[in-house]
């Protein structure tokens, strides 16, 4: 009988240790889920060239352009839900910020930031996602496109978005940078957010 009881005892205390290492993890992983274990990874994954993307994509000005068009200077690509209000504001002001930390940005490189929706034949709202922004410059270029361009795209680096779920707006999507050189091979990708702006903004001038 006291072995049977010892027994059940030891079983308690197994599953209460389990539950309190299961609530410390899940704990952990909130607070870390913006910043994935990869965001400093040194080893690159092989990504397709940035202006060899077979597609056409309209900027905020209205205008037809194919990403072989921004040959000859350094990029700086990322992915964003132009109503998003939750991650995609922090993407847009590290960008900002590293644009005023990097002053001659302006002349070497172009931000290209896709967006996931078909934004076409509305290029005033596209001007005015840069404008809520404060981001001036033409070095700056929202790219919309058809739905299955811009999935072929997320497609192409390994990227997952979905703006709706059981009926509610959700904005979910992977969080991406891509720095492409002159030639638009993919030097460095970062995912995630980083709140160590400075080491973040020096990892990205090193392959400009």
């Amino acid at each position: 009988m006291a072995q049977s009881k010892n027994i059940r005892l030891w079983v308690l205390r197994s599953i209460a240790l389990s539950l309190m290492l299961a609530t410390g993890y899940i704990a952990w992983y909130t607070m870390e889920s913006g910043k994935p274990r990869d965001f400093w990874k040194d080893k690159l994954a092989t990504r397709a060239n940035l202006q060899k993307f077979d597609g056409i994509f309209e900027d905020q000005d209205g205008k037809q352009v194919k990403l072989s068009e921004f040959a000859g200077k350094n990029a700086i690509a990322t992915f964003v839900f132009k109503d998003c209000t939750m991650v995609c504001p922090t993407i847009m002001n590290d960008l900002h910020l590293f644009d005023k930390d990097y002053a001659d940005f302006k002349t070497k490189g172009n931000f290209l930031i896709f967006t996931f929706e078909d934004h076409r034949g509305h290029a005033d709202d596209l001007k005015n996602f840069l404008k809520k922004y404060n981001i001036h410059g033409n070095h700056w270029r929202v790219l919309t496109s058809d739905a299955a361009t811009i999935k072929r795209l997320a497609d192409t680096y390994n990227l997952q978005y979905q703006k709706e779920a059981d009926g509610k707006v959700i904005y979910a999507h992977s969080n991406v940078f891509l720095v492409a050189d002159t030639k638009g091979k993919i030097r460095r990708e970062f995912r995630g957010i980083e709140n160590n702006k400075a080491r973040f903004f020096d990892e990205i001038k090193k392959f400009l």
